[in-house]
C-alpha cells in the first residue's frame, strides 16, 4: 500500500475522503515504466455505492528515487501542477486531463493530485520520436494554450508560477563543469557546428536569458516531450491530450516548440520540415487571436529557444555519468542529446548565437 511522506496511507478511507464519496474497497495498480522522472503514478480502481464514483483514476504523488524526488521539490513540481489544475486547467479542459482532486502541492501530506484515468489513449514514445504529422497536432493543441494566455495578466500573482524557470538554465559556471565530460563522449558525434554553438552557450547563458525575457509572454508547459503526451487511439476520444504540468512558467511561447521537436522528433521525420512546422504553430497563433507577432519573429523566436535548450544536453550528459541511472533514461537521453544539437545546426541558430558578441 502506497504511503504519503506524511505517513498517511492511501487506502479506501483516505480516497474516500478526498472525493467525498463512499468508497468500500480499493484496488492499487503499480504503473509500468514511468512517463515522467519526477513523480511515481499508479492507478485506482475504487467500489463503492456511487453512480459518482469514477471507474479509475491516477494518483501522482512523490517519486520513490531520492534523487528524483530531490528534482521534483528543487523544481517545486507538485505545487506548480496543483496551481495549474486549480487556476487554469478549467479553461483547457479539453487539453488536460480532468483533475478529481489536489493535495495543497507543498506539504508532504499534500503533494499529490487524483486526475482522470486515460490509459485508453496511445502514449508517446521517447525513444522512437514522432514523425512531422503528430508533431503538428501537438502544437496546434499548444498553440491554443499560447495563443489563450498570450501577454494576459491572468498569468500574473500566482507565487507558484515563476518567469522564465527551466529544469535545463544553468550559469556559465555550472555548464562549464560539464564540457569537458561531454566532449569526452560526443566531440566525434555532433556536428561541429552544434559543439560551436554549446561553447558560445556556456559563455553566453545570462544574455540568452536575457533575450528571452524581452520577449513576449505566455503560459509555458516547458517540458513538452513526446511521452507527456496522449494521442487518440479513435475517432471518440481527444486528438491530443497535454499531461505532466509539474513545471509550467510564464515565458516565451516558441521555448516549447524548440523542446518538443528538438527532444522528440527524429532528425530523418523533420528534415526539410522546420519552417512547416513553425508556419503551422503561427498560424494556429494567429487564428486564435495573437496580433503583431510576424512568421519571422516566431522563426528568431524558436532560434533562441533552440538555443537555451542546448543547454539540456551538458545537464542529461552529466546524469548520465550517475551509476545508478537506469538503461532506459541512458537511452531516452542519448537520443535526445543527438536530437538537440542537430536542432540548433537545422536552424541555423548559430547565426543568432554571434549577435550576442
Amino acid at each position: 500500500m502506497p504511503v504519503l511522506p506524511s505517513g498517511v496511507s492511501i487506502d479506501s478511507d483516505w480516497l474516500s475522503a478526498q472525493l467525498n464519496l463512499g468508497v468500500d474497497a480499493l484496488e492499487i495498480e503499480p504503473l509500468g515504466v514511468p512517463q515522467g522522472f519526477t513523480s511515481n503514478t499508479m492507478r485506482l480502481r475504487p467500489r463503492g455505492p456511487s453512480d459518482a464514483l469514477p471507474d479509475a483514476l491516477i494518483l501522482k504523488i512523490d517519486s520513490d528515487d531520492p534523487h528524483c524526488r530531490e528534482i521534483a521539490l528543487h523544481l517545486n513540481c507538485f505545487r506548480r501542477e496543483v496551481g495549474f489544475y486549480r487556476a487554469f486547467a478549467p479553461q483547457l479542459a479539453s487539453l488536460v486531463p480532468h483533475a478529481y482532486a489536489t493535495g495543497n502541492g507543498f506539504s508532504d501530506a499534500g503533494r499529490w493530485l487524483l486526475l482522470e484515468d486515460l490509459s485508453m489513449m496511445a502514449v508517446g514514445n521517447q525513444v522512437r520520436g514522432v514523425n512531422a504529422k503528430a508533431c503538428s497536432q501537438v502544437l496546434d493543441a499548444i498553440a491554443g494554450v499560447h495563443a489563450q494566455f498570450w501577454n494576459s495578466s491572468t498569468l500574473l500573482n500566482h507565487d507558484w508560477l515563476p518567469d522564465h524557470q527551466f529544469w535545463f538554465q544553468g550559469s556559465t559556471e555550472t555548464l562549464s563543469a560539464f564540457h569537458s565530460n561531454f566532449l569526452n563522449d560526443y566531440e566525434l558525434r555532433v556536428e561541429p557546428e552544434a559543439l560551436k554553438a554549446i561553447a558560445l552557450v556556456i559563455e553566453h547563458s545570462q544574455a540568452i536569458d536575457e533575450a528571452i525575457a524581452q520577449r513576449p509572454v505566455t503560459l509555458v508547459h516547458a517540458d513538452l516531450r513526446v511521452e507527456n503526451v496522449l494521442f487518440a487511439g479513435n475517432t471518440s476520444q481527444r486528438d491530443v491530450v497535454v499531461l505532466d504540468w509539474g513545471t509550467p512558467t510564464r515565458s516565451m511561447a516558441a521555448m516549447d516548440l524548440a523542446y518538443l521537436i528538438g527532444g522528440s522528433v527524429p532528425m530523418p521525420a523533420r528534415r526539410g520540415r522546420l519552417r512547416d512546422l513553425c508556419a503551422l504553430w503561427h498560424q494556429s497563433l494567429t487564428t486564435h487571436g495573437v496580433k503583431d507577432y510576424t512568421l519571422s519573429d516566431a522563426w528568431a523566436d524558436v532560434q533562441l529557444a533552440s538555443l537555451r535548450c542546448l543547454s539540456s544536453v551538458l545537464l542529461l550528459h552529466n546524469w548520465q555519468l550517475d551509476p545508478n541511472i537506469g538503461s532506459r533514461a541512458i537511452l531516452l537521453n542519448d537520443e535526445w542529446i543527438e536530437r538537440c544539437c542537430a536542432l540548433v545546426v537545422e536552424l541555423d541558430a548559430l547565426e543568432l548565437l554571434k549577435t550576442f558578441g
